[in-house]
């Protein structure tokens, strides 16, 4: 880096109306802490050439980094496609808890209830699943038979 301070531009004197602000008014609100435009006003710039210096440096910048970005963007689009039915946070927010189990289990006076009601849940479940083999069966009886 040149120990030499910039060369300082000319800067055009300001033909602002009585009721416009002067143009060192107007001069860029500074960027936050560290940024290249505090270096610039530091070493002896002016305000709005170092903004405009600042602004065209992050414009080049982006540029430059832009076309190299492009497969990065590529891959993070597929990813996001192939994403696409994964489980959101409202989905996984509508599953059961460690909580909700509890307060449920408190509900039953003593295991035996609770296992007393899985029992008659898993001979209904039974019940329909041989239920439904029956009736599949039936159609594919009847489907067999018109078809000859």
């Amino acid at each position: 880096m040149p120990t030499q301070s910039p060369p300082q531009l000319p800067v055009p004197e300001s033909s602002a109306k009585p009721d416009q602000p002067s143009a060192d008014a107007a001069a860029p609100k500074p960027a936050p802490e560290g940024t290249l435009f505090h270096l610039l006003v530091e070493s002896g710039w002016d305000a709005a050439l170092a903004y405009t210096a600042d602004q065209r440096i992050h414009a080049m910048t982006s540029e430059i980094v832009a076309t190299a970005l492009e497969p990065v963007k590529a891959e993070l689009r597929q990813i996001r496609e192939t994403m696409a039915g994964f489980a959101t946070k409202e989905d996984l927010a509508n599953f059961v808890t460690r909580e909700d189990l509890k307060a449920t289990l408190a509900n039953y006076a003593t295991k035996a209830d609770l296992r007393r009601e899985l029992a008659e849940l898993e001979t209904r479940l039974v019940k329909w699943v041989f239920g439904a083999l029956l009736a599949q069966t039936a159609v594919i009886v009847g489907l067999v038979t018109l078809l000859k």
